[in-house]
């Protein structure tokens, strides 16, 4: 199918292929020539005049324009390519929580001497005691075990991980409930590990 524009012809070729001849008054309109860089608006307007000449729909497409000279200004053989969508991922962060982690069993004592309130549970992992803050806990505590110990954010699988792997020393829910064998554990361990 041939259409004719003001000054240029228009052939729709197949279903992704134009070819479009230009004379030179088109390529001064356009500002197109072959000794130079082409403007991008340049292009844009060319090509949306094509587009409604054609009734194409520019939205998700992409273009390879090859340029020929010819006696009366240039062909242009223009390849419509529909563009793939880049699939977008998101990563989904898990929820972190904060942990302490005391590296001296005297620090952990004089902790456990005070009282936590919002439960907890205390895990002899990797050669230190590490304290897992109950779901409860708030900034007031945090902060007060920030005094004794150090804080860390850790991932719910690093907290499977202490759960596995470490030795639950003493535990206690919201209620004051102890179970695990409560600062006796704790001085125990401390007194295997000779104070560390």
């Amino acid at each position: 199918m041939k259409l004719w524009g003001v000054r240029m012809t228009i052939e729709m070729l197949d279903k992704g292929t134009i070819l479009v001849s230009l004379g030179t008054e088109d390529m001064r309109r356009y500002a197109l020539r072959f000794d130079d860089s082409v403007p991008q608006t340049a292009l844009k307007n060319l090509l949306c005049h094509i587009g409604e000449v054609c009734g194409l729909d520019h939205r998700g497409k992409s273009y390879l324009i090859e340029a020929l000279p010819s006696r009366t200004g240039c062909l242009l053989i223009i390849s419509v390519h529909a563009v793939k969508r880049r699939r977008k991922y998101r990563i989904k962060r898990s929820r972190t929580r904060e942990v302490c982690v005391f590296f001296h069993a005297d620090a952990l004592l004089d902790f456990l001497r005070g009282g936590m309130r919002g439960g907890y549970a205390l895990y002899r992992y990797d050669g230190k005691y590490i304290l897992l803050p109950g779901v409860a806990a708030g900034e007031t505590e945090l902060r007060r075990l920030s005094e004794y110990g150090e804080l860390y954010p850790v991932s719910a699988a690093l907290e499977a991980r202490i759960r596995e792997g470490g030795a639950l020393l003493r535990q206690q829910d919201g209620e004051r409930r102890h179970i695990g064998g409560g600062a006796v554990a704790v001085r125990d361990a401390a007194l295997r590990d000779g104070g560390a």
